[in-house]
């Protein structure tokens, strides 16, 4: 995949760095929480549902919206897709170190799917996204989807993680 310069820099660069500064200072102001692997893998699962949505509903044939400022990926569409990870590792930070249970998981995730509309509103605002049948209603339904299927996962490797772990590998708590 070859990754274009912008045409110019302007707002949508901005905001892009702009979030990506925020979301790094946040991620490596955190104390480690967990063993590097698990870090790692809830950086990738940000990542991976940002690119594979992107990848399915950004580019024809159905291309509902455009990121940045060309329909070929540029620089800061990866940029853009790397706070997606710091996104996805801050969220399961959190709801592990808050050890949240019941209801209070689902006021979590909508907590996070309210502000991660947010957030897309304002890279909107600076033509980060150029909605081409895409509406902020339809990111509601993803960014629900998205935070669900990373509860999942987040579950699934602790319990994994604690019963696969060697005895001097880190205890994740």
């Amino acid at each position: 995949m070859k990754l274009y310069l912008p045409q110019q820099f302007d707002g949508n660069e901005s905001f892009c760095l702009i979030l990506l500064g925020i979301t790094a200072v946040i991620t490596f102001m955190l104390p480690p929480r967990f063993p590097m692997i698990v870090a790692t893998a809830f950086f990738s699962i940000g990542l991976g549902i940002a690119m594979y949505v992107d990848f399915h509903l950004g580019i024809p044939p159905i291309d509902l919206y455009r990121i940045n400022d060309r329909d070929q990926y540029e620089l800061f569409d990866l940029i853009l897709f790397i706070t997606y990870s710091a996104y996805s590792y801050i969220y399961v930070y959190f709801l592990d170190k808050w050890k949240l249970r019941g209801m209070s998981i689902s006021l979590y995730v909508l907590a996070w799917t309210f502000a991660g509309i947010v957030l897309e509103a304002f890279a909107v605002h600076f033509h980060v996204y150029t909605y081409k049948g895409w509406s902020l209603a339809y990111s509601f339904l993803f960014y629900i989807a998205a935070l669900m299927v990373t509860l999942y996962i987040y579950f699934l490797m602790k319990r994994t993680y604690q019963q696969t772990k060697r005895d001097s590998s880190k205890d994740w708590t």
